[in-house]
């Protein structure tokens, strides 16, 4: 093979690995169960595709990729990392990922994406971006966003293999992950070091998906399995073990639903152990396990039931005075809490409920 054609060659190949991860992604979707990893299994591989497709596009000089598609790219590599982290969080440790964490990680993204696409239709010539200070910082800050996702990754795999058997698997998997780490410094480095040294990295860097593909294809029920055994793990050291959950869940429906010892607002993760008899990491782990949410998020979500409820039958009564009455000890945390459960002001939801 001719010098000068292999560049059209691993174009060529790129768009042909493009729409394999963009049918890979869609087969995430389609999936009978659809469980959060394939979720976010899914967002992976869309990203991984539109890498490969702008390096298409790129190598063919085509007008679509310069005037809406120009470092693209770039805002898509922060979804490899962050949703490469949320997915292995998601197997291999007991963290709970909740949308307000994902919007947190994701954001970064929004950003970019916003950013570029202003700038793409600003601009109308590529040479033009190219000169832009933002246009560096921004591509700096998605090299730095994919090496340190990279880290976050090995630490959650070196401590489930600290806790698990050692597999064969396992090993081949942290390889892989520290590869990654590798190769996503070489990217951070060049942005000083030469574009030679970018080139380098980026060609490095296409070949790790492909490397997960192959665990993937090579090992198919490794993380379901992973899952599972992590499940285990957490259950034998879980600090529940030995209590009988069905006495505390019914004490738990009866402080809440009959006595509504929400309505207290002293009520602590302490004092409402100590009623449950269990201790305050204790009844954190219930929470979070069986809930899946935190001591305040699920007292709040019955003051805020508590409130609506009142507000429905009571549409006189002054808002202030029901939220004291519900537990809210604050204007401010009351107003920010109703927002975030019922998605509108306290006065709206009270105009509302008062047209129906």
């Amino acid at each position: 093979m001719k010098g000068l054609d292999i560049i059209p060659f691993i174009a060529n190949i790129s768009f042909v690995v493009s729409i394999i991860f963009f049918f890979f992604s869609l087969i995430q979707l389609i999936h009978k169960d659809k469980p959060l990893p394939n979720y976010f299994l899914s967002i992976i591989y869309f990203a991984v595709g539109i890498q490969y497709l702008s390096f298409w596009l790129y190598c063919r000089d085509s007008p679509i990729f310069e005037r809406y598609f120009y470092y693209l790219d770039t805002a898509f590599l922060f979804l490899i990392g962050t949703f490469l982290y949320l997915f292995f969080l998601y197997i291999f440790s007991d963290n709970i990922i909740s949308l307000k964490k994902t919007v947190l990680h994701v954001s970064p993204f929004l950003v970019t994406l916003l950013l570029i696409e202003g700038i793409n239709l600003h601009y109308p010539s590529v040479e033009g971006i190219k000169g832009l200070l933002i246009i560096d910082v921004i591509i700096t800050l998605s090299y730095l966003s994919l090496f340190v996702y990279m880290m976050l990754i090995s630490k959650v795999l070196n401590a489930y293999y600290r806790k698990e058997k050692r597999s064969p698997e396992l090993k081949s998997l942290i390889f892989i992950v520290r590869s990654s780490i590798g190769f996503s410094l070489i990217l951070l480095l060049s942005v000083t070091l030469g574009k030679g040294l970018q080139f380098i990295g980026h060609i490095a860097f296409f070949c790790i998906p492909l490397f997960f593909i192959f665990f993937i294809i090579r090992y198919p029920a490794y993380f379901s399995n992973a899952q599972k055994e992590s499940q285990e793990i957490r259950y034998l050291n879980s600090r529940l073990k030995g209590l009988d959950m069905e006495t505390v869940f019914a004490s738990l429906d009866s402080l809440m639903d009959r006595e509504e010892i929400y309505r207290d607002s002293t009520l602590t993760l302490k004092s409402l152990g100590d009623k449950l008899n269990i201790s305050s990491p204790q009844l954190s782990e219930l929470l979070n396990t069986h809930y899946h949410t935190n001591f305040n998020s699920f007292i709040n979500s019955y003051r805020i039931d508590k409130v609506k409820k009142i507000l429905k039958e009571e549409s006189d009564v002054n808002i202030l005075q029901i939220a004291f009455d519900c537990g809210f000890n604050s204007k401010t945390t009351f107003n920010t809490t109703f927002r975030k459960f019922a998605g509108i002001s306290p006065s709206k939801y009270r105009e509302k409920e008062r047209s129906l």
